[in-house]
C-alpha cells in the first residue's frame, strides 16, 4: 500500500498555526518555571556531575554504554550551564516536547492524514494533561527523549532513510527502554503503508530481540517495582489505569478500539497499534503507575484520533474539543496546586541546607527527622551529596540503629523538617 497524497499546506501558514499552538501550551504551563526539583531529579544531577559530558554521549552511542544515558546527559548539560536555577530545566524540556509536535505533525502528514484532522491528533497530543508530569518534571525526560527518537525514527523509516532511522531508535533506546517495541511499530507501518522491506528491518529486530532477551532472561529484575508480572489480575489494573488516562475518564479509553473497528481507517489502525505496543511493556508494571509513562505511547494515541478525525465534520471536531477541554484543564489545576505546594517545600529544605553548608560548622554525618511530601530519603542523601560533591554521606532517620555510631566519628547535623510551619531546622551535636 502507498499513502494518499495530502493535501497541501503553506509554510507561512503551517508556522503560524504551530506558534499559536506552542503560544497556548507556553501559557497553559507559564507556572512550571514557577517549581522546583525534586528528589529524582537532583539524584541524577547528584551523579551526573562526576562524569564528563561526551561521557554520557559515548554512553548512548556504544553497545555498552550506561542506561539511559541520552537522559543523564541532559543533566549533565544543563547542570553544567545553570546549576540549580530550574526555569532553564523546564525551558529545554518544553522545547523538546514542541519539537515532538512538530515531528508527530510531519509523521501524519507522510502518512496522509489531512491538514484539519493531523491538527487535532496534534493538539490533543501537544496539551494533554494527562502528561502533565512531563511538562512540569524534568525527572521524567527519559519519556520525553525517547518520544523524541521514536518518532525521529518512525518518520526517517517512512522517507526511506533506514539507516538514520536505526540510529534514532538506537538513541530512543538509550533514552528509555521502551523504544524496544519502535521494530514492532515498523512493521505495522510496512503492512499498512510501506513496500514490505522486511529485510531491511532485521537490523531493528535483532537489536530489539537482543535488548528484550538481556530485560527479560539474562538480567531480569528479581523484585521490586521494576520487576516484570503477567497475569490477569495485573492487566486488568494497568490497563484500566491507562485507559482512564486517555480521555481523562475512568475506562473511556477501551472505546478506541470499538471506533476503529466501526470506522475502518488504517492510520487510526497504525496509531492503535503503535499505542498499544509501547504500552505492553507498561501492562506488566504494576509497580510503576505514573501518568506521565504516557508520553511515547499517546504519540500512537494522537495518530488514532487524527485518523478518526478524517471521516468526521469540522463541527464533530470542535464537539469533541469543547468536551474534553474542561476535563484537561480541569486535571491541569488540581495537578498545578498540589507539584507547586510540595515544590515550595522542597526548595525550603534545600536552600536552607545548601545556607547550613556554606556557613554552618564543619560536619561529617547527618541525621533528618522527618522530609517534605513527596521527597524521599534518597533525594535528601543526593542534595546532600550535591552540595558536598561527594559520594558517600553518612545520612539516616533520627533513631535509627546505624545512626547510633555517627555521633562517634564527629560533628552531627540534625536536619529537623517542621511540616505545619514548611520550614527546616539545623542544629550540630
Amino acid at each position: 500500500m502507498t499513502t494518499t497524497t495530502p493535501v497541501a499546506v503553506s509554510r507561512r501558514t503551517g508556522a503560524a498555526l504551530f506558534l499559536l499552538l506552542a503560544a497556548a501550551f507556553l501559557i497553559l504551563n507559564r507556572q512550571a518555571y514557577q517549581g522546583y526539583f525534586q528528589d529524582d531529579e537532583i539524584n541524577s544531577m547528584a551523579w551526573t556531575r562526576w562524569g564528563p559530558v561526551l561521557a554520557f554521549l559515548k554512553g548512548a552511542l556504544t553497545p555498552a554504554g550506561s542506561f539511559r544515558a541520552v537522559g543523564f546527559f541532559y543533566f549533565r548539560l544543563t547542570e553544567r550551564f545553570f546549576g540549580l536555577n530550574f526555569p532553564p530545566y523546564v525551558a529545554v524540556i518544553h522545547a523538546i516536547h514542541l519539537l515532538n509536535v512538530w515531528l508527530l505533525w510531519l509523521l501524519m502528514r507522510r502518512l496522509g492524514v489531512p491538514a484539519l484532522a493531523a491538527g487535532a491528533g496534534v493538539v490533543f497530543f501537544a496539551l494533554h494533561m494527562a502528561m502533565f508530569d512531563v511538562f512540569w518534571k524534568p525527572m521524567f525526560v527519559f519519556d520525553l527523549l525517547c518520544g523524541t527518537f521514536t518518532l525521529l525514527s518512525t518518520w526517517l523509516w517512512a522517507r526511506g532513510n533506514w539507516i538514520l532511522s536505526f540510529v534514532a531508535f538506537w538513541l530512543a533506546y538509550r533514552s528509555k527502554e521502551l523504544a524496544v517495541m519502535l521494530p514492532l511499530v515498523l512493521v505495522c507501518y510496512e503492512l499498512w503503508f510501506g513496500g514490505r522491506r522486511w529485510q531491511t528491518l532485521v537490523p531493528f529486530l535483532a537489536a530489539s530481540f537482543s535488548f528484550a532477551l538481556q530485560a527479560v532472561v539474562l538480567s531480569p529484575v528479581a523484585a521490586g517495582p521494576y520487576k516484570l508480572r503477567l497475569s490477569r489480575h495485573t492487566l486488568a489494573g494497568t490497563a484500566s489505569f491507562y485507559a482512564g488516562r486517555v480521555f481523562l475518564v475512568p475506562y473511556f479509553g477501551f472505546l478506541l478500539p470499538v471506533a476503529a473497528a466501526i470506522e475502518r481507517n488504517r492510520r487510526t489502525w497504525f496509531g492503535l497499534a503503535m499505542m498499544s505496543l509501547y504500552l505492553v511493556p507498561l501492562l506488566c508494571l504494576p509497580g510503576r503507575l505514573f501518568s506521565a509513562y504516557c508520553y511515547v505511547p499517546f504519540t500512537g494515541l494522537a495518530i488514532a484520533i487524527a485518523g478518526l478525525a478524517e471521516r468526521v465534520k469540522p463541527w464533530a471536531i470542535l464537539v469533541f474539543f469543547l468536551a474534553w477541554l474542561p476535563l484537561d484543564l480541569h486535571s491541569l489545576d488540581v495537578q498545578k496546586d498540589a507539584t507547586l505546594a510540595q515544590d515550595r517545600d522542597i526548595r525550603q529544605w534545600m536552600t536552607t541546607v545548601k545556607t547550613f553548608l556554606k556557613d554552618g560548622p564543619t560536619v561529617t554525618s547527618f541525621v533528618y527527622d522527618g522530609l517534605p511530601a513527596g521527597f524521599y530519603p534518597f533525594g535528601a542523601e543526593a542534595t546532600l551529596r550535591y552540595y558536598l560533591v561527594r559520594l558517600d554521606v553518612p545520612l539516616g532517620p533520627v533513631n535509627s540503629p546505624e545512626v547510633a555510631a555517627f555521633g562517634q566519628q564527629g560533628r552531627l547535623a540534625v536536619l529537623t523538617w517542621n511540616a505545619t510551619g514548611h520550614r527546616l531546622t539545623i542544629e550540630t551535636r
